[in-house]
């Protein structure tokens, strides 16, 4: 094996680098605070076929319980750099960090993220969206580093194919976030800072505190819900639960009387079912299988798919 460079670290634990607090084991881990350091990196891993995994904010994440082999990647926070309306900051930085540095700065844009948990580049990798917003309103280009090509690349923000929680960046793994370039609005700090209050209480109030990975399956669009499973549109338009042309997966689940189930110390969360929790020691098997029970009953019932928007290292 060749020379392994000190920034990388050997067998190190993942649960305390995702919100779910669930994980084995990196091979290897690297936290990367350049350019120069992750070309490094990325070249270690290939004069020593190992294979790459790229670590955001753990927010979005479930990983085995017998941990990753090959070479975990995570970058360092690079600040954000404010040029009139627009910012560059890096994929390492944290988003809710983000939102009130703009806020404090009387940039509007990135409200309806604040209270999120995260990083900046797993936002722009998932279009992070909430409240009627997402970031890909705001972005202007994405800088990746092309694992491939070795280079350092900008994508402008009509070629990064954006949907719902969707973008070029799922399809490519190559493509190394490094950073991004957004472009805000003026707006008045006070009246800035009471939506961003408003959106945490929001989420505070809503959302379980307990170890989680935020929402663990897209929205199924309302034109699906109300051709397979008639009853349960009725259901939502009397709920008011329809908005945005989709229905909540959460209120699918609940509907299906699903919160509250467990499998050991995974459950469905009875504030807001889908929130798939870790109420103390749950391990990935477990979790693993309780997305499949519930992806499972909401497809024997309604003949709906949900489709998971949690990433997994299995």
């Amino acid at each position: 094996m060749n020379k392994q460079p000190d920034f990388i670290q050997k067998d190190v634990l993942l649960a305390p680098l995702t919100t779910y607090r669930i994980g084995g084991r990196a091979q290897y881990l690297a936290k990367i605070d350049s350019l120069k350091q992750l070309a490094e990196a990325v070249h270690w891993a290939e004069a020593n076929d190992l294979a790459l995994h790229f670590l955001g904010g753990g927010s979005n994440l479930l990983i085995s319980d017998q941990g990753i082999t090959g070479l975990v990647l995570t970058l360092t926070p690079q600040e954000p750099c404010f040029v009139g309306e627009t910012v560059e900051v890096g994929s390492g930085y944290n988003l809710t960090k983000l939102v009130t540095d703009c806020v404090d700065k009387g940039l509007a844009g990135l409200e309806w993220a604040a209270g999120i948990p995260g990083q900046v580049g797993g936002a722009v990798r998932g279009n992070a969206g909430a409240f009627g917003g997402s970031l890909a309103e705001s972005i202007i280009e994405v800088i990746v580093y092309n694992i491939q090509t070795k280079q350092k690349e900008k994508i402008a923000v009509s070629d990064c194919r954006y949907g719902y929680r969707h973008s070029i960046f799922k399809e490519k793994a190559e493509l190394l976030i490094w950073s991004v370039k957004l472009k805000l609005q003026a707006g008045e700090r006070s009246v800035l800072q009471k939506t961003a209050e408003e959106h945490c209480a929001y989420r505070r109030q809503r959302h379980p505190c307990l170890p989680s990975a935020g929402c663990v399956f897209k929205n199924v669009s309302a034109a699906e819900v109300a051709k397979s499973a008639p009853v349960l549109w009725q259901e939502a338009q009397q709920a008011g639960a329809v908005g945005r042309d989709e229905v909540p997966a959460g209120f699918i689940i609940a509907q299906a009387g699903l919160a509250g189930y467990s499998i050991g110390a995974a459950q469905v969360s009875r504030q807001h079912a889908n929130f798939l929790v870790n109420t103390g020691g749950a391990t990935a098997k477990e979790m693993k299988q309780l997305i499949d029970y519930v992806q499972n009953e909401i497809k024997s019932r309604y003949k709906l798919e949900l489709i998971l928007e949690v990433m997994l290292w299995m």
